[in-house]
């Protein structure tokens, strides 16, 4: 299981490096760490499904060897993680 931390929750999306993704689909899967917490697991079919149906363009990066990448958006909702109240007292 491939663990990567993003620090940047874009209303509601959390965006992953594609080249993250590949290495999560040949190490089993992905945990999406946001805050210190694991937000998401996304197992490798999930993986696999987003890079083919990935809408995004090509960015270059600023520090060398300049290589290109492509940000992988996962929706992430807080409320779906945490429950306000489970049980009637």
């Amino acid at each position: 299981m491939h663990k990567v931390k993003v620090n940047k929750n874009y209303h509601g999306v959390l965006s992953v490096r594609d080249y993250d993704c590949i290495k999560g689909v040949k190490l089993g899967g992905m945990q999406v760490v946001h805050n210190g917490k694991i937000v998401l697991e996304i197992d490798p079919e999930g993986l696999n499904m987003a890079l083919r149906n990935n809408p995004n363009k090509a960015n270059k990066s600023k520090f060398p060897p300049f290589n290109t990448y492509k940000l992988v958006d996962f929706r992430y909702s807080k409320e779906e993680t945490e429950s306000k109240q489970t049980t009637l007292l």
